[in-house]
């Protein structure tokens, strides 16, 4: 994707997958997190619950992407955003 919107090819950017994807890497390597790593296990998976839902949102912002390369858009059904 990214050689793709550098290349001009896509247009125009997915500006929140970016952005979805730089709060991830920012929430990974800072030092402040709803439950500090120093808690091992429990600020280990704090890491990975909030870091893997940012990556399910930058996921959803690339639906528009995926159908210009002709590839399935995945959960697009009756009951999208349902629980």
């Amino acid at each position: 994707m990214c050689q793709d919107v550098v290349k001009g090819r896509y247009r125009p950017p997915p500006w929140s997958a970016f952005g979805w994807m730089l709060a991830a890497l920012a929430y990974l390597v800072s030092p402040l997190d709803l439950i500090p790593d120093w808690l091992l296990l429990i600020g280990v998976f704090d890491d990975l619950v909030i870091v893997g839902w940012l990556l399910t949102r930058v996921d959803r912002s690339l639906d528009g992407y995926r159908t210009w390369r002709g590839e399935p858009v995945e959960g697009k059904g009756d009951d999208e955003g349902q629980l």
